[in-house]
């Protein structure tokens, strides 16, 4: 085998198994990604003028010369402000179709006089830059001057071959504002490889860094067995896959710890905290609980996040709102406890509902109803492909580890919750009010105990029963057993 190929192979073999990345970033504050936005607002405008003033160009021609590079425009405009500095290779797709409209460019071309041989040097060219751009930020290449020159090259190709330089000349005489868009274009694309910069090597101990295939809020599971990555075209809907499953808590020494924490300032220290504290560190223990599953396919989600409906007060009439709640793997308690009160307080305070989520809610609210229903279709399919904005999931309800709800404190039993098809939560917990139990003890003697009765809802297509039973039993005993949640621990990494 060549040896060129044998390192191929092994660089992406790397890529694939281990984190030794050379990882692109552009960061907003380069001055080439400003001067890449400029051009690619340009090209934007002259491409509407052009699309206005062109004639003749039939349904193909519009597509790959008007509709194909207007999405890529706008496309790589959005994509190189909000994710260069941690996904820059998501500026790969739109630029493959840059090159799809340059090869409709030498195709026409072609029809004006220029030779079959000229054609196909132009078409190889764009080829070629297309690869080698794909490559490149897909972190096969160690440096991106390759990449550079390869798109110089047309100017090279312009000024050497006098053939195309004329049939150039020719074609866009017409068509002045197609050739402003077109060198917009280019000189856009030559922009954003001069902004992006290469990372230092990746060391053991550095961050995990984002590769293709990974999301913003989970990095993509390479390594699941083949059953796993099956099950989700199988079972599409998260509903379709919830397993549902009930189970009691003795709490004698979960009341006893809340005692204690409440003796030690911890003022409003509850079950609540106490269940997601539980949460956090079963995660921490078995991270399998901490997946989810978007676009069929499986991600471990980066932090822990949990979403809770509030209601301003316990009253009928009285309108109600969520928090999401971002927790590390490493939190005890009393970290749980702090970020639980930080982000209820400032909702209860309020009369209004003015959180984040609420102004989110209102303003896609006054969406009219003809277009709701789209709006909510494109979000679903932007989430499916991993390109919705990060602010909103950030707020987003269902987006999260887990949702759970605190039925005790309307004096009522746990329900089955289902899942929600959108967003990308796997397990929703939902616990009930305290109740009192008679048991036999080991020595023939009666006793009162309190039992606090849970629901869960889970989705089976992240993992499978046995662990799901595994981790449920570590959860169950660090609720009966709280006291472990002020212990420090190393969390354990999920599969790659």
């Amino acid at each position: 085998m060549p040896s060129f190929l044998v390192k191929i192979l092994t660089r992406l073999y790397n890529i694939i198994m281990n984190n030794n990345l050379t990882t692109y970033y552009a960061r907003r504050t380069n001055v080439f990604v400003w001067l890449a936005e400029l051009l690619l607002l340009a090209a934007f405008v002259t491409r509407i003028v052009y699309a206005c003033t062109a004639g003749g160009i039939g349904f193909w021609g519009a597509v790959v010369r008007i509709m194909l590079p207007l999405a890529a425009n706008l496309a790589i405009s959005i994509q190189l402000l909000t994710r260069g500095e941690r996904q820059f290779y998501v500026t790969r797709r739109p630029v493959v179709l840059f090159a799809v409209n340059f090869i409709a460019l030498a195709i026409s071309f072609s029809h004006l006089g220029l030779s079959r041989a000229m054609t196909a040097l132009i078409v190889t060219v764009c080829l070629f830059q297309a690869f080698l751009y794909w490559v490149t930020y897909s972190y096969l290449i160690r440096t991106q001057i390759p990449v550079f020159l390869s798109y110089a090259a047309f100017a090279a190709i312009y000024f050497v071959f006098g053939s195309f330089a004329g049939v150039t000349a020719r074609y866009y005489a017409s068509q002045p504002f197609g050739a402003v868009s077109d060198l917009c274009l280019l000189a856009a694309v030559l922009a954003v490889i001069l902004a992006t910069k290469r990372m230092p090597e990746w060391k053991e101990g550095d961050p995990y860094r984002l590769r293709p295939g990974d999301r913003l809020d989970g990095r993509l599971l390479r390594s699941l067995s083949p059953m796993s990555r099956v099950s989700p075209y199988i079972m599409v809907e998260r509903n379709g896959a919830s397993n549902m499953f009930q189970d009691e808590i003795e709490i004698t020494n979960m009341e006893r710890y809340i005692r204690e924490k409440r003796r030690q300032g911890l003022k409003h220290f509850g079950i609540t905290h106490v269940f997601i504290a539980a949460y956090v560190r079963g995660s921490a223990m078995m991270p399998g609980l901490n997946r989810f599953l978007s676009g069929q396919k499986v991600y471990q989600r980066f932090g822990i996040d949990v979403n809770m409906t509030v209601k301003k007060s316990l009253e009928a009439s009285s309108p109600d709102t969520c928090i999401k709640i971002k927790f590390d793997p490493k939190d005890t308690a009393e970290d749980v406890y702090r970020k639980f009160d930080e982000a209820l307080r400032p909702v209860k305070e309020s009369e209004e509902l003015d959180s984040d989520f609420d102004v989110l809610a209102k303003l896609i609210s006054m969406i009219p109803g003809v277009f709701f229903k789209f709006t909510i279709w494109f979000l679903k399919l932007l989430d499916y492909f991993g390109l919705l904005p990060e602010i909103l999931t950030d707020l987003s309800p269902f987006h999260g580890s887990m949702f759970i709800t605190a039925l005790g404190s309307l004096g009522i039993e746990p329900v089955y919750h289902h899942l929600y098809d959108f967003g990308n939560v796997t397990q929703f917990c939902a616990f009930g009010c305290k109740r009192t139990e008679k048991t036999v003890a080991d020595d023939g003697t009666v006793q009162t105990k309190k039992y606090v009765d849970c629901t869960w809802v889970v989705d089976e297509r992240t993992v499978d029963g046995f662990y799901y039973a595994a981790a449920c039993k570590k959860i169950k005993y660090l609720l009966q057993h709280p006291e472990k949640l002020d212990e420090p621990i190393v969390p354990l990494e999920d599969i790659y």
